[in-house]
């Protein structure tokens, strides 16, 4: 097994779980992948050749579950030791979430509405440089993370000041999904329209910016993003 994916609660949409797009991806890169729910977490778990993976999902790091302190205190274990065991650590929207809490407690911080559907992020190193990414988030990584030592911003946008973060060289958490594709944001905001409503967000126009945005959404957003942290 190469990588290890620790799965949040919750659907994307029509029954499909946080998980299985980051399967398909890793399959197709030649990366063998087991899955661990996060919400029956065991004490013992396997340890895979290369990396983990904590996915999306729908319950907020602030909550009191079990299972959430659990994860956290999980992530914290493994992202002090990735550096010099040499395995990579990513988290995806929520799983970043868990990543940064679990780096500096109090970090997830309200957002002021909804962020869906395709969206562009800037780099923060150089400005210049911008990539349309699937969005699902109402919560935000307060910028704050980058007092932690070693912990660096990677990407932004003007919804939020933390879209990427990276923290030492095997560490990355992403608050956006770079596993979905056109389709399944379209399908995802079909399939969440009441939180999009919930937390202000415009459902009509979360739709029009895939359709708007769909020609420079990457084919190879998850390789760069996620397979190329893991192999390289």
């Amino acid at each position: 097994m190469d990588v290890l994916i620790y799965v949040g609660d919750g659907v994307i949409y029509d029954g499909l779980d946080y998980a299985v797009r980051i399967e398909e991806r890793l399959s197709a890169a030649g990366l063998r992948s087991a899955r661990c729910d996060l919400t029956t977490l065991p004490v013992e778990e396997p340890r895979p050749a290369r990396a983990y993976v904590f996915t999306g999902g729908e319950t907020s790091v602030h909550s009191d579950a079990q299972w959430m302190r659990s994860a956290t205190d999980t992530a914290r274990r493994l992202v002090a030791n990735a550096d010099r065991r040499d395995y990579s650590v990513i988290g995806i929207c929520l799983g970043s979430q868990i990543l940064a809490e679990a780096l500096r407690p109090h970090s997830i911080v309200p957002s002021a509405a909804i962020e869906v559907g395709l969206t562009a992020v800037t780099r923060v190193e150089d400005e210049q440089v911008k990539q349309v990414v699937p969005s699902f988030h109402y919560q935000a990584i307060s910028p704050e993370i980058r007092s932690v030592a070693g912990a660096c911003i990677e990407w932004r946008n003007a919804h939020a000041a933390v879209q990427a973060f990276r923290y030492g060289q095997r560490t990355i958490g992403y608050q956006f999904h770079p596993e979905l594709s056109a389709a399944d944001v379209h399908n995802l905001i079909d399939h969440q329209e009441s939180v999009i409503t919930r937390w202000q967000g415009d459902v009509a126009a979360a739709h029009r910016s895939v359709d708007r945005n769909i020609n420079a959404l990457s084919a190879g957003l998850f390789r760069r993003m996620v397979i190329d942290r893991i192999l390289g």
